[in-house]
């Protein structure tokens, strides 16, 4: 077992450089490259690290099960925040999308989920949603906020982040293999990235960050699929990695299809 102070550190580290560098490329690039790489498992993947370390196999893959069906909160989350971003405060609708999360989590943790219902419902959701977003797909390539970076900017970011993660692994062993789940899979990184950016890049962008974080999300839920599926023939560490590989190949596949649209564009 590591030391008790190892696991807060590393994950401070590592998801706080993530998420920043993620906020800094959508504000200087782009909100499509920004919301690419936040949406790979920052947050989550460094809590299953360390839940890994101090659980077992059991638990873990209960654990993401429950994060698979909890991923269809964080879906909503974005989907909310995407329809409403435009014209509202930032404010207004990072409100509103976290209370539309509150409202599916609480009613995700009541159903006792399998594999097949809980990949019935991200399919539902994700698929509504892109039914939804599908004419509202519209390329912002430049920033249009105005803002100037303070010296606290980052630090505040960073300190978002860690202390999430952090919480997750300590509180594992009261809350239980589910509420677990559902807790490491809170949308934490992509609250604060919209937080910092939103009056940096301006609501169309910010809308598109989200839009284009929804997208991703779907790879992250079918990565902690494999994940749960995974442990009991391969094993912890090969069914994580082959969790991982999931969502770098979806998130390449949007990537791809997004390069495709623009060439023919």
């Amino acid at each position: 077992m590591p030391p008790v102070w190892l696991p807060a550190l590393i994950k401070a580290i590592s998801t706080a450089l993530i998420v920043v560098t993620a906020s800094v490329i959508a504000e200087v690039i782009g909100p499509f490259w920004g919301a690419l790489i936040a949406s790979l498992p920052v947050s989550a993947g460094p809590a299953y690290v360390f839940l890994a370390m101090g659980h077992d196999g059991d638990f873990l893959a209960a654990s993401a099960l429950s994060s698979f069906a909890a991923n269809a909160a964080a879906g909503v989350f974005l989907l909310t925040y995407a329809l409403r971003a435009g014209p509202r405060s930032s404010w207004n609708a990072l409100g509103t999308a976290l209370g539309a999360w509150f409202a599916v989590s609480l009613l995700i943790r009541a159903y006792p989920w399998s594999a097949m219902s809980a990949l019935a419902l991200n399919l539902f959701v994700f698929g509504a949603g892109f039914f939804f977003l599908r004419t509202r797909a519209v390329e912002v390539s430049r920033p249009t906020g105005n803002w100037a970076r303070t010296w606290c900017d980052l630090p505040i970011r960073a300190v978002a982040i860690a202390v999430f993660v952090t919480g997750v692994v300590l509180a594992s062993a009261m809350l239980g293999p589910e509420a677990t789940g559902i807790a490491a899979v809170f949308p934490i990184s992509l609250s604060s990235l919209l937080v910092v950016v939103r009056p940096r890049i301006g609501g169309p962008a910010s809308a598109r960050l989200a839009e284009t974080a929804f997208r991703a999300m779907m790879g992250f839920g079918l990565a902690l699929l494999a994940l749960h599926l995974g442990i009991q023939p391969l094993g912890i560490a090969p069914s994580m990695i082959l969790g991982l590989a999931v969502t770098l190949a979806w998130s390449s596949g949007l990537l791809m299809t997004r390069r495709r649209r623009t060439s023919v564009g």
